[in-house]
């Protein structure tokens, strides 16, 4: 059986999408395969280097209906020589593109469904259900799952689910320095004594964040510091409005929006509870099991894949989505554990994340279905 000799076509590496992009990489290569990725590039881009991937530059926020219209000619054309023998996407728009790839290249594709599928417009409709057309398609939850069996019929028995996996070395509070995490601290100002409420993400959409902001007013503890984690340089118009909500709620001081860090397993040792906004529209939630690998208590809104990597009242607690005085209930309930029972909370977290999403397993799931494919 051939070894594969994968390209991934992703629109920017960064975020939960960039790292699962990396790790699929990394897990060919390490089976002897070889990967190469198609993006505008992105924070990430150096670490795939490293991997001794290769890259193909494409241009940035290309219209969906322009993307596919040109790109396909030209990754074929950049691609042809390579012998390649599986292509799998990671988005709606370059699932369209790797579809019409793999056609020319007459070899078989993956399309990776990472959240669910909510397309308005006919043009976003169509793009989303081109996905069906794949040989295979990987959803990373159970709740993506569902999601893509009704809005793709065509594609129902094609679908699998792979849930992402983490690094579990990297992410183990055992091998964290106490100098890492007092860096941490002084580089998001975190105040001293405080009890801190973590919630990492991006800022370029509206993820259930004033929920968060609403919670935490209605907590009314002085002794919590709420840090949304994840602006990466000018702010944008989503932060801008976060930052109109958070003194509106008169919670300066007490809650902020930081920068995305690199050195994220650090700032989940400074988090007393880490939370997920965003319910039903989280087909994933990396951040989730992340926290949990580290011993950390979590919460999540209910309804969307986010919640499915808890365990609730073992590992973390539920609330329905946008519904902020259950949400500040829960946060409360992580806040008030005790020491014995924030130390069995974290070694049956841990447990879990072992068990369910470990990266060893997740890449081992991923190769079964690329060989299977290509060969």
């Amino acid at each position: 059986m051939p070894n594969p000799k994968l390209l991934q076509i992703v629109p920017r590496l960064s975020g939960g999408i960039g790292r699962a992009t990396l790790d699929a990489a990394q897990a060919v290569i390490a089976a002897g395969g070889s990967a190469v990725v198609a993006s505008p590039g992105g924070p990430m881009l150096q670490d795939l280097l490293r991997l001794r991937a290769s890259h193909i530059d494409l241009a940035a926020d290309d219209h969906p209906l322009l993307a596919r219209l040109t790109l396909p000619a030209r990754l074929t054309a950049s691609t042809r020589e390579l012998g390649l023998n599986i292509i799998q996407s990671h988005t709606p728009t370059s699932a369209w593109i790797a579809g019409a790839v793999a056609r020319r290249l007459k070899i078989k594709w993956i399309a990776t469904l990472h959240r669910p599928l909510i397309g308005q417009g006919w043009l976003e409709r169509y793009v989303e259900n081109c996905q069906g057309q794949a040989d295979a398609l990987l959803a990373v939850s159970e709740h993506v799952a569902h999601n893509a069996r009704r809005r793709l019929p065509n594609g129902a028995d094609k679908i699998e689910i792979v849930p992402t996996g983490v690094n579990i070395d990297r992410f183990d509070p055992a091998i964290v320095r106490a100098d890492r995490v007092i860096q941490m601290a002084g580089e998001l100002r975190i105040p001293d004594g405080a009890h801190v409420v973590l919630c990492p993400g991006r800022f370029s959409e509206d993820r259930g964040q004033k929920t968060l902001i609403e919670a935490i007013r209605a907590l009314g503890r002085d002794d919590v510091f709420c840090l949304l984690l994840g602006s990466t340089g000018a702010p944008t118009a989503l932060e801008k409005d976060l930052e109109r909500t958070i003194e509106q709620a008169g919670l300066q001081g007490r809650m902020q929006i930081g920068p995305y860090v690199d050195d994220m397993p650090a700032a989940y040792m400074l988090a007393d509870v880490v939370v997920a906004t965003g319910g039903a529209r989280l087909g994933f939630s990396r951040t989730m099991v992340e926290a949990q690998a580290m011993g950390r208590p979590v919460v999540a809104e209910a309804g969307g894949g986010a919640a499915e990597s808890i365990l609730p009242g073992v590992t973390g607690w539920t609330a329905p989505a946008g519904d902020a005085m259950a949400l500040a209930e829960a946060l409360n309930d992580a806040l008030s554990l005790s020491i014995e029972r924030r130390g069995e909370l974290a070694r049956k977290a841990q447990e879990n994340v072992r068990k369910r999403y470990g990266l060893a397993d997740a890449s081992r799931r991923l190769l079964a279905i690329y060989h299977r494919l290509s060969g």
